[in-house]
Order: C-alpha cells, then sequence, then structure tokens
C-alpha cells in the first residue's frame, strides 16, 4: 500500500521481535553492572553514545540494504548531518536518563521506558519506503515525548519510594 513503509526484515512479526530482543537487552545492561556500576554519569554517557550510534546505524544499514538514502540527503550533506546530530542527542538521551536514574537511584521503571523507546525506535527504522522517513520527525517529535515520559516514570517511582514506600 503506498505510503505504508515494508519492513526491512520481511515481516512485521519479526521486526517486533527482533527490537522486543533488543529493547530487552538494552533495559538489562545496567544489571550487568549491578555490583561494579561505573559513576552514574560515565553509565550514562557511555551508554547513550553507543545505543544512539547502534540506532543509527540500524537506520543508516535498513536504508543502504534496500532503497537507499532520499535525493535530498545526497543534496545536502549538511541538512542529513544536522538531522543526525539531532537523532543522536535524542536517541542517546533516551537511555542515558534511564542508566543515570539505575546508576544514582536504583530507578528500575525508566529502564521499562527505556525497552518501550528501543522497541519504538527500531520498528520506525526497520520499515522503510513510507511517507517520509522517520529520522526526519523523530528528534521533533516521537523521541522528545518518549525522554519525557522515560522522566515522568522516573519521577513516579521517586514518588512510590519517597511517599508510598517509606511511611
Amino acid at each position: 500500500m503506498p505510503g505504508t513503509p515494508d519492513p526491512v526484515l520481511g515481516s512485521d512479526a519479526l521486526t517486533l521481535a527482533v527490537a522486543c530482543f533488543v529493547g530487552a537487552l538494552v533495559a538489562t545492561v545496567p544489571y550487568g553492572f549491578r555490583e561494579s556500576l561505573p559513576r552514574p554519569a560515565l553509565l550514562a554517557v557511555g551508554g547513550g553514545a553507543v545505543y544512539a550510534v547502534f540506532c543509527l546505524a540500524v537506520w543508516a544499514g535498513a536504508r543502504l540494504a534496500t532503497v537507499g538514502f532520499p535525493p535530498a540527503a545526497a543534496d545536502r550533506p549538511a541538512t542529513l548531518a544536522v538531522v543526525v546530530v539531532l537523532n543522536a542527542l535524542v536517541i542517546g538521551a533516551q537511555v542515558a536518563v534511564p542508566y543515570y536514574l539505575y546508576a544514582r537511584f536504583r530507578f528500575v521503571a525508566p529502564l521499562v521506558g527505556a525497552f518501550a523507546a528501543t522497541v519504538a525506535v527500531l520498528v520506525l527504522f526497520l520499515g522503510v519506503g513510507g511517507e517520509t522517513d522517520p529520522i526526519a520527525l523523530y528528534p521533533l517529535l516521537f523521541g522528545p515525548l518518549l525522554v519525557a515520559a522515560i522522566c515522568l516514570l522516573g519521577l513516579a517511582e521517586f514518588g512510590v519510594r519517597r511517599f508510598l514506600l517509606a511511611g
């Protein structure tokens, strides 16, 4: 159907399964460091950077393997660079915030948000051929909403721990 992205992996079910698997890995990374967590800022920045590079590599790989980059991207490399940097910042924040909150306060609710954000990013980035490329809208709309939701999960867990479990 015109305007509907086609899944690079062949089916929507496989794309969702892969996205859920990767999301589970992303959400459980801090547990691997549970005994010897690095400084919260180091875990947040390092984890966010690796995650952003991975997600953008998935986006680029899907485009290279199927339709290639849109002609507008080749005509305006500076614009593409700005869009990629904005995506890297927003996508990195989706993991940096939960990793920091886990390392500093042992909050786990934001890690659930990291799982959901990972599934959303990978499902969007692994679909090609739609009306527009999701990388164009992600740093302006979808990404900031997911980062805000992750922050709200952290605040909710803080409230539960502070006011419901402390008393």
